[in-house]
């Protein structure tokens, strides 16, 4: 028996450990027991990983895909302080995803040929089985492939991605739960000047989006998905170019940046303005400012966003 989970073990998770770790240490300041807590280890262990190179001689990875994971876990674990089953979950869906005919399913056939021969497609008839879902929720996970499509494509669009990355959303139209959203796990990150989704959308994996999505819905139900980009003077010049309604949250800083600030006040927001389409965060102490642009569907505000990134890309170039 060789399943494809030996290559995470042995090869993915470690390196990941390192990296995520030195990130941690060099580019936040984090203590080497702060790290070891977090990533579950022993803090020898995290001492190793800081003085230790990752071993990328095997076909498995580049260490540009193991950077641009890496910096997308770090970044999420700063920013959104996730507890350790979100991080457990993070982790997981990068694997299974990594196993859907990515770098370990090519590496696993590899390694066993014969699941060459045969035409293996275990994990994705484990994973990916659009049998099981609703026509709707079908539907919502190819419009979101579309709208990812357009931005992976629009050079432009990596000027208005955020330190904390972008990612995209769409509910059903009767969401109740972020187990009725969909996004990118992941999320949408910047390599060779360009974005591109670490995986495929699924359902349930961006609480955050979610959560504020929901709160939306609410108040206005024609709302269907929403997006965040950078939050700084060239995006608010293009939203106001483009004649969009927005609301801007000034963070009281006695509340100490608290996440759910946001939510709060877009649900106000909404309730009380009819036609409003952004909400501009200027964030807090260790909440980066974003800017969160809402409309009817993804493949919608894929367009908007294009637009808002080819006008900021302009302007800097005046």
């Amino acid at each position: 028996m060789n399943p494809p989970c030996e290559l995470t073990v042995r090869i993915l998770l470690p390196a990941l450990r390192i990296m995520v770790a030195r990130q941690l240490s060099e580019n936040y300041g984090w203590t080497q027991t702060k790290i070891a807590k977090k990533l579950g280890v022993t803090q020898a262990a995290v001492s190793g990983y800081l003085t230790q190179e990752v071993d990328i001689a095997t076909p498995l990875f580049s260490s540009e895909e193991l950077g641009t994971i890496a910096k997308s876990l770090t970044s999420e674990m700063v920013m959104k302080k996730l507890n350790h089953a979100d991080l457990i979950n993070n982790v997981c869906e990068i694997c299974l995803s990594l196993r859907r005919g990515g770098a370990i399913c090519n590496a696993h056939k590899m390694k066993v040929p014969e699941l060459e021969e045969e035409k293996c497609t275990i994990c994705m008839q484990l994973h990916m089985s659009l049998a099981d879902i609703s026509d709707e929720r079908r539907l919502i996970l190819g419009e979101l492939r579309c709208a990812v499509s357009l931005l992976e494509s629009t050079p432009e669009f990596s000027e208005v991605v955020p330190e904390v990355f972008t990612n995209m959303v769409m509910g059903l139209k009767d969401a109740k739960g972020i187990a009725d959203v969909a996004g990118i796990p992941g999320r949408l990150v910047k390599v060779r000047g360009k974005v591109k989704a670490l995986m495929d959308p699924e359902f349930g994996v961006s609480s955050h989006l979610a959560r504020l999505l929901i709160g939306v819905m609410k108040h206005n139900p024609d709302i269907r998905a929403v997006a965040n980009l950078k939050c700084n003077e060239g995006v608010l010049g293009a939203v106001k170019r483009l004649n969009l309604k927005h609301a801007t949250l000034r963070r009281d800083p006695d509340y100490g940046g608290r996440e759910d600030e946001i939510f709060r006040f877009a649900e106000k927001s909404f309730s009380k303005e009819k036609g409003l389409s952004v909400i501009m965060d200027e964030g807090g102490f260790g909440i980066e400012p974003n800017s969160y642009f809402f409309d009817e569907s993804a493949s919608k505000l894929a367009d908007r966003a294009v637009r808002v990134a080819r006008m900021v890309y302009n302007a800097q170039r005046k």
